[in-house]
Parts: C-alpha cells; structure tokens; sequence
C-alpha cells in the first residue's frame, strides 16, 4: 500500500521540562490485571508505558498471553526511548529503528521527522506525559503470529529559550512475530507538534 498524502493542521505549541528515566517506560499495566516481573516504578517526572489487550488473545493461556504481551511492550518501549527520550540536545535518531523490519526501517528513516522527535533536536529535555499502548494480537491454535499496537504517546519538550512544546504519536504499529522475537513490519501514525502531519508504511 502506498504512503498516505501529508494532511497538516495548525496546532498548539506549549511546552514544559522535566527529567526522563528509561525505566518508567515498561509496561505497568497489562491485561492481565497486574505488572509484568520486570516492572520499574516510574519517576514522578515521566509517565510510563501502559498496555492494554483488546483482542485476539482469547486462545492463549495466561502465561502465554503474559509473554506476548511483555515481549510486545519491551519493543514499545525500546522505540519510544530510542525516538523520542534521553539526552538532549541530540543528533542520531536513527537507532530507534532497531526493532523495525528491514523495510520498515528504511520507510521510516523517510519519515524520521514524525516517527522521532528530531523536529526538536535542539531542545534541552524531551519526557513522556502518556504512553498508552492497546494491543489486538494474530493467533491460530494457541500460537501468536503477530499483532497490531494502537497507540497514545504523548511528550513535552523543553526548547532552549525556556518554552515547553508538545509532541503526540496516535496511531498504530503493525507487528511480528517470527522464531519468538518480534519486530514492527508497518506503521500508519500522525505525528503533532503544532502542525499534524501523517506517516503511513504498511505492506
């Protein structure tokens, strides 16, 4: 299918600074009712990634399901840190392609101005305010083959002269599951940081 038209809009532009610990991105909240082991306690500075399942887990036993799911937030979580946190000022936002596929990754690196936060570069702090993840998974017979994330992922950044800006990703994420690691193989997002902007790579 082919990338979709731009479509931009004017927006807000406030912004707000705070620190941003890498930890605060695991999932806290699955379907499950209840966090995953690995679960960190998030700072009171950034939000942390929350996982929902909606669909198409029916068939999994609750140890399966729990797997899935962890696996699934853990490359979330991975491309969230990647893209949009860490130190800034930066300049490489390429790494946080990683967990793409091959075509996916050089579809994005197209679209590295709304999938990252390199539009502000140069601001001095980037935190997440939500990461709300929804996740439908492919099965057949009690085994996963792939799933698609709708995701909320809201952030604030600090710019240089003091202003505070946000940055939201609505969307989803096409993802796979192949020999158990998981990887995104398409995406169809906007991306707002005052103007909307779309960013479409789905097979």
């Amino acid at each position: 299918m082919p990338m979709g038209p731009p479509r931009r809009s004017t927006g807000p532009a406030v912004l707000r600074t705070g620190a941003v610990a890498v930890a605060a991105l695991v999932a806290t909240a699955c379907s499950t009712g209840s966090p995953p082991e690995h679960t960190d306690t998030p700072t009171t500075e950034s939000a942390a990634l929350r996982v929902e399942t909606i669909g198409g887990a029916d068939e999994l036993d609750e140890r399966t399901r729990a797997e899935v799911e962890g696996a699934v937030s853990d490359v979330l979580a991975g491309y969230v840190v990647e893209a949009f946190l860490g130190d800034f000022p930066r300049q490489e936002f390429v790494s946080s392609f990683e967990s793409f596929t091959s075509g996916a990754a050089r579809s994005a690196a197209r679209h590295i101005d709304l999938l990252t936060a390199a539009r502000v570069r140069d601001a001095t702090d980037v935190r997440a305010t939500e990461l709300d993840a929804r996740l439908s998974f492919l099965t057949e017979a009690g085994d996963v083959h792939g799933g698609t994330a709708t995701v909320h992922f809201a952030f604030e950044a600090t710019m240089e002269d003091g202003t505070r800006r946000p940055l939201v990703l609505d969307g989803r994420f096409l993802l796979d599951a192949e020999r158990d690691a998981w990887s995104i193989f398409g995406y169809d997002v906007t991306f707002d940081d005052g103007e909307d902007v779309d960013a479409e790579s789905v097979p």
